[in-house]
């Protein structure tokens, strides 16, 4: 009897993820990502907040998503804390502020990490060039 031949398969590429599916109503919908403006835990659940006011809850943790969202414009602000960069207007060394006026805390080692990460020196730049940053 002769050996199968064995193959590899091909290198999946990874696509950029642009929706969630999370539980609404007790159904499992869609939800665009740019849509959410932040998310925050609440010990094993974590909490949508989306930029037209709406919130739902989803029985996973923060840190379930931090990893779903790791390769798009959320950053990690605080342990309760993940944010969509695109809705922030200005940070500070303690607190940042989202477009509808929700001021957010900024944990000390996050707020660090975030001035050394390197997907965050573009928003700094532009907070500055704003004139935002204080």
């Amino acid at each position: 009897m002769s050996q199968p031949q064995l193959f590899s398969l091909p290198q999946l590429e990874e696509t950029p993820i642009h929706r969630l599916c999370i539980h609404i109503g007790g159904l499992v919908r869609t939800i665009d990502i740019q849509s959410i403006m932040y998310l925050q835990s609440e010990v094993n659940y974590t909490r949508f907040f989306a930029k037209d006011g709406k919130t739902y809850l989803e029985a996973k943790t923060l840190k379930h998503f931090d990893k779903v969202l790791e390769d798009t414009e959320f950053i990690r602000i605080h342990k309760s804390y993940l944010v969509n960069r695109n809705c922030i207007v200005s940070m500070t060394s303690d607190f940042v502020l989202l477009k509808n006026g929700v001021q957010l805390p900024v944990s000390r080692r996050k707020g660090r990490a975030l001035k050394r990460n390197r997907n965050v020196v573009s928003l700094f730049s532009k907070l500055r060039e704003r004139r935002t940053w204080y």
